[in-house]
């Protein structure tokens, strides 16, 4: 079964780094390439028709944790981590719920290998709700 959704690219993960870039502080540049391309492929992959990360969550978890483990980058590859499972969330009809605290401790917990991709679905699917399409968003 597969879910429809909205997929990255890579040249959609080089642009969010690129906006973190700008905001923060980083050394710029890509340390591995195969690895940024793993990160970003592999919440997509499929076998025989069906989707191997199959829901929102799953998907949402393992961009977030392979960026997060990958080092793709040469700096700020936790933030690019959460921006991107973030950005892909709200893209695709959810919202995080959880304290700015709670966020910067599960992302440091996934970046030292203390939380699971599966904890880490299990974390979205407690601290994620539902946007109602019907709500506009005051971009201000």
């Amino acid at each position: 079964m597969n879910t429809v959704n909205i997929q990255f690219t890579l040249q959609d993960i080089y642009e969010l780094h690129a906006q973190l870039e700008s905001a923060f502080v980083l050394s710029p540049g890509v340390r591995d390439e195969n690895l940024l391309a793993s990160a970003v492929y592999t919440p997509f992959q499929t076998f025989m028709e069906n989707d191997l990360y199959p829901s929102i969550y799953d998907k949402a978890a393992q961009l977030c944790y392979g960026l997060a483990n990958n080092h793709p980058f040469t700096d700020g590859n936790k933030r690019t981590a959460l921006h991107s499972m973030y950005v892909y969330l709200i893209i695709n009809g959810f919202d995080i719920t959880a304290t700015q605290q709670d966020v910067e401790n599960m992302i440091i917990d996934v970046a030292a290998g203390n939380m699971t991709n599966t904890e880490l679905v299990q974390w979205l699917q407690k601290n994620t709700v539902e946007i109602d399409a019907n709500v506009e968003i005051d971009a201000n």
